[in-house]
């Protein structure tokens, strides 16, 4: 049915690079994710809808994934053993502005493939054939859009160093008057007199 249509519908894979120097790391990652379950493949299939209403934005599970394949240099460290069980829900949020450029760039460059290769295709064909490759074609077109203002974007987005120091109760900046407490709280660098007398001398 013609209403079929407002929804435009695409499809990108991506792959964990084999040649990716913590390529085993990652796979563990996937297995560990789904231990319970047949292991997640190191190559991933995702839609790319555009919808009314909607403004392009990728699905959260290939940002998840492509966060993953992506990430190394000064990241890597996200992959050490400790971060096990924890790294791959890191994964569904910003990890630092570096990979979160990597992923869009990966993304982007995905989209501007599939519509070259759109542009080959032949015209003509039965017209239901026209409507899907153009359906398709605004559903890559409407997702770069927004891939686009998500670049221009990077340095205002949270990441996980900020997160984390938030966590833990760091992200404010620390000035002298911090450790001037009131009463008797005690901070890093006070003392208190041995018993708490007050010497009458």
């Amino acid at each position: 049915p013609p209403q079929c249509l407002k929804t435009a519908v695409s499809e990108l894979s991506f792959e964990i690079d084999s040649e990716d120097r913590f390529y085993d790391d990652k796979l563990d990652i996937l297995e560990f994710e789904t231990y319970d379950q047949a292991p997640m493949d190191p190559v991933q299939k995702f839609d790319i809808v555009s919808a009314p209403g909607q403004d392009g934005e990728p699905d959260p599970a290939m940002m998840q994934f492509v966060r993953l394949a992506k990430l190394g240099a000064v990241d890597a460290f996200l992959l050490e053993s400790i971060f096990r069980k924890e790294v791959w829900g890191f994964m569904s949020m910003p990890v630092s502005e570096r990979n979160e450029l990597d992923v869009v760039t990966a993304i982007s460059e995905a989209c501007e493939k599939a519509l070259d290769s759109m542009s080959d295709c032949k015209e003509g064909g039965p017209a239901i054939c026209t409507q899907l490759r153009e359906s398709e074609t605004k559903a890559l077109t409407r997702t770069l859009e927004f891939l686009q203002r998500e670049k221009e974007a990077l340095d205002l987005k949270e990441y996980y160093q900020e997160r984390r120091l938030k966590d833990l109760g760091l992200d404010s900046e620390w000035s002298p008057e911090d450790d001037i407490m009131g009463g008797d709280d005690l901070s890093f660098g006070q003392t208190r007199t041995p018993g708490g007398a007050d010497y009458d001398w």
